[in-house]
């Protein structure tokens, strides 16, 4: 088990990660009257084998309703690090905490039947309430490009007919393509319109009867502070998705229960009342443990790719802010080390031993380029991403230019990586070399694994990683952006545009080398097209406009226009080349913080320009940082 605190979107190091096994699949719940989630019920906490609820912890009162924990911003009313705390003592399997209170979660309710008809073979079936539920969670996303993916159809009537089966009046339903789900589509839709319809009125004593049942499980108290959780509810059983084309998508995925569930607090907690989720079942926690090693409040397992779904504290809270300045502070310690790096791999270069020659390869790729370590996969059971690593040689393509590397894959989240490189003429050769009498489906470096590189950068360093250089690179490739900002800002750039929004574009710039280094991409809005054509058409009305006042002689209105004109111009140029570039990854996961609001003070750039008002609130312990910072 991880003795870390990391969430899911943050990278681990690949030596330290379980192999997950393979989950055995669950069909849908059966299905009991519709009911709200409760927050409560009369059955008796669990009592695990690891750690019984009644010897380590208090039991609950019997009461129906949890009570809102009650704590404080801090002992001294002060954040924890303007009481002079540091991340120093942050590390991985490190104490974390000596007391935590908290509610457990809010359960999804149990699904309700519509009795809407499936067609099948042009008959109409009413279901029984099992199959009908897989269904409609077909029906809702029967118009997303999800249902017409073959792999996404063939998974979602495996799982189906799981359940099918299970009824006379439905086994003879086997083939997707005799099924016609528009009946039950419609339904939804019209349920859709029914809610949008509500009055202002209504849609308000909905949110507060909502936040009045979730506010008891909303917060814990952690040694003594009230912190809020970042999300406390259970996933409803639903049709997986999955990133990029995952050999999973469409594959059922199950509801979860109690008795899937982990909750861990401090022993002198009182253990969360088991709720009653309408199925006329008694229920009991997995498993209620102790562990202060760790950051999660509960897990559970995910029934597609077995992986640990956790509750965490939210974004701002005080551990999450401790933890990424421990972050980057491990990541600026990096300076120290990484000439030593760098004259380690030439070395391994110049090897005549090839295992060294692969190393030093896989360890500049990894500096230089921000590539993840990667590992082997089993590509029936995850999407073929890959990593440094695992780089096979068909992902190198050809490229006419001398010493320019080409490499194309789908790396995490199943994002295509497809970027040319100038590389020193050692890395080109060797890699050339690497190829040699080998198949495209061949690993490029067959002598190196994960554990390999990870031993290697614990000598380092401590805690050094791959995740430290993408790190430390994204950080110190920021921070020598923006030490140009007065070489590429010019007074005239100032004054033609503003000062605040010439060099916030500036700041843009940079921070998008940055997610082009990590690949961080994203696919276009579908609105993009008809965004641009909106502004092009408003740049058209500007043009003939100006024409206009050019005849009439009127020197000031010419040149308003024509400011105008020239900033929309250069707004729809930066649009357009942000399309596919995620901004927002590196200013959440990779830059450190510090470096953005030193920069906004040094030039009187108001801090909620680039970061919006979560980020300051994620970020509020690098607020007070000195103008001068470097990283």
């Amino acid at each position: 088990e991880e003795d870390d605190d990391d969430e899911e979107e943050e990278e681990e190091e690949y030596s330290e990660k379980k192999k997950p096994s393979k989950p055995t699949p669950k069909p849908a719940a059966k299905i009991a009257p519709p009911t709200k989630p409760k927050p409560a019920a009369k059955s008796p906490p669990a009592k695990s084998a690891a750690s019984p609820a009644k010897k380590n912890g208090k039991e609950s009162g019997g009461s129906s309703t949890p009570s809102v924990l009650q704590g404080n911003a801090a002992a001294s009313g002060k954040n924890w690090f303007e009481e002079g705390g540091d991340a120093s003592g942050w590390k991985r399997g490190g104490e974390k905490w000596q007391t935590l209170h908290h509610n457990g979660v809010i359960f999804p309710p149990l699904y309700e039947a519509h009795k809407v008809p499936l067609t099948y073979d042009d008959e109409n079936i009413v279901l029984p309430v099992d199959c009908e539920e897989v269904a409609t969670m077909f029906a809702a996303m029967k118009n997303t490009d999800y249902a017409t993916k073959e792999i996404f159809q063939k998974n979602f009537m495996k799982s189906w007919r799981r359940l099918l089966k299970g009824h006379k009046e439905t086994e003879h339903i086997k083939y997707f393509n005799k099924c016609n789900f528009t009946r039950m589509a419609d339904h939804l839709a019209e349920q859709g319109d029914i809610k949008k319809a509500m009055t202002g009125d209504q849609k308000k004593a909905a949110k507060a009867e909502r936040d009045r049942l979730e506010e008891p499980f909303a917060f814990a108290v952690v040694d003594g502070r009230r912190e809020k959780l970042g999300n406390f509810r259970v996933e409803p059983p639903g049709l997986f998705r999955g990133r990029g084309e995952h050999p999973k998508m469409g594959q059922l995925k199950a509801r979860i229960f109690p008795e899937d569930i982990t909750i861990n607090l401090s022993e002198d907690a009182e253990v969360p009342q088991v709720p009653d989720i309408g199925d006329g079942k008694k229920h009991k926690w997995g498993e209620v443990l102790h562990k202060n090693t760790v950051t999660w409040l509960c897990k559970w397992k995910d029934s597609i790719n077995g992986e640990d779904k956790c509750v965490w504290l939210s974004a701002n809270s005080s551990w999450k802010g401790m933890s990424d300045m421990a972050k980057y502070e491990k990541a600026r310690k990096l300076k120290d080390h990484i000439a030593q790096v760098r004259k380690d791999y030439a070395a391994d270069m110049k090897s005549s031993d090839v295992a060294r020659q692969q190393k030093g390869v896989t360890v500049y790729l990894i500096d230089r380029l921000a590539l993840r370590v990667g590992g082997e996969k089993d590509t029936d059971e995850e999407a073929d991403t890959v990593g440094c690593c695992s780089l096979r040689v068909e992902h190198v393509k050809e490229c006419a230019a001398e010493n320019m590397l080409h490499l194309n894959f789908l790396g995490k989240d199943s994002i295509e990586y497809d970027n040319t490189t100038e590389v020193i003429p050692e890395v080109m050769q060797l890699i050339k070399k690497f190829q040699k009498k080998k198949k495209p489906t061949d690993n490029l470096f067959d002598t190196v694994q994960p554990q390999v590189l990870n031993d290697y950068f614990h000598t380092i360093m401590d805690g050094l990683s791959a995740k430290v250089f993408r790190t430390y690179n994204a950080s110190i490739t920021l921070c020598s952006e923006l030490a140009k900002t007065d070489a590429q800002v010019s007074q005239a750039m100032k004054e033609k545009k503003g000062a605040e929004a010439a060099l916030y574009e500036y700041y843009n710039i940079a921070n998008k080398n940055v997610a082009e280094l990590c690949n961080h991409q994203k696919a276009a809005s579908p609105a993009h097209d008809a965004a641009m054509e909106k502004m092009r058409e408003k740049v058209a009305t500007m043009e003939l406009e100006l024409k206009a006042v050019k005849k009439e002689k009127n020197a000031s209105k010419t040149a308003q226009l024509e400011k105008r004109i020239d900033k929309a111009k250069e707004d729809m140029e930066m649009k357009d080349r942000l399309k596919n570039v995620s901004l927002g990854t590196s200013k959440i996961n990779y830059n450190d913080p510090r470096i953005t609001v030193a920069w906004c003070k040094r030039h009187d750039v108001p801090i909620h320009k680039p970061f919006p008002k979560t980020l300051m609130s994620k970020f509020s312990w690098a607020m007070a940082i000195e103008p001068e910072f470097k990283f």
